[in-house]
Formats: structure tokens, sequence, C-alpha cells
């Protein structure tokens, strides 16, 4: 094999290493901002059922990252946003999954709770 083929054969594989390894930039943590009830809410908080939340972002070629990058606050609010009246979520998982697809990649956070809060009146 002759040095340039030698160089080309290295440069092939650290290229497609680089690709396959792609950049993990999420902004992951196991937490919830409130889990207690505010001595600020005067009202009776009731459950309001179950709740899932997701922050997901794609990235192109496994390692060109499309839109937001994920975060567990953004997936705890989502879950919040789910039903209306939500104040807090209690019995929280929180959880992350990398799924692979031709050419792309998506990471995704999802958050699972219970949701308490003020009852909607309609």
């Amino acid at each position: 094999m002759t040095k340039t083929a030698a160089v080309a054969k290295a440069s092939m594989l650290i290229i497609v290493t680089a690709l396959l390894a792609g950049c993990n930039i999420a902004n992951h943590g196991s937490f919830v901002s409130q889990t207690y009830q505010d001595k600020s809410v005067t009202e009776e908080l009731v459950r309001l059922g179950p709740v899932l939340g997701h922050s997901c972002q794609v990235q192109f070629l496994y390692v060109l990252p499309v839109g937001d990058s994920v975060s567990s606050p953004k997936a705890i609010a989502a879950a919040k946003s789910v039903i209306a009246g939500t104040k807090i979520l209690t019995d929280v998982t929180i959880d992350d999954g990398l799924t692979f697809g031709i050419g792309y990649s998506e990471q995704c956070i999802n958050v699972e709770g219970i949701a308490y809060g003020v009852a909607q009146t309609e």
C-alpha cells in the first residue's frame, strides 16, 4: 500500500468515525422546578391527571443540529401545559432517548408525571 493510499484510508476512517459519533448537546437534568404547593396559592390543588412532555432535536447527518437543543426545563414546561390550570407536577420521571435513522438522529428528553392544579370550569 502506498503512503498516499494509507493516508486516504486513515482520513476516511477518521471522517466516518466523526460522523457516527455525533454531538450530544442536551441540557439534561433530572429535576423539577416546583414540587411543592406555593404558600401564595390559596386554592386547594386537585389531581388533574397524568401528563407527558417532550423536548426533541434532530441532528442531520448525525452531527448537524436542527432547531433548539433539548432540555429538561422545556420538557417539564411541555408537560405542565398539557392540562390547563396545572400548577405543579408530582411523581415525575425524566428519561432521555436517542434514535437513529438513515442520515439523521433524534434526541429527546421525556417527562412523565401527575399534574396537580386548579380545576378549570367551563
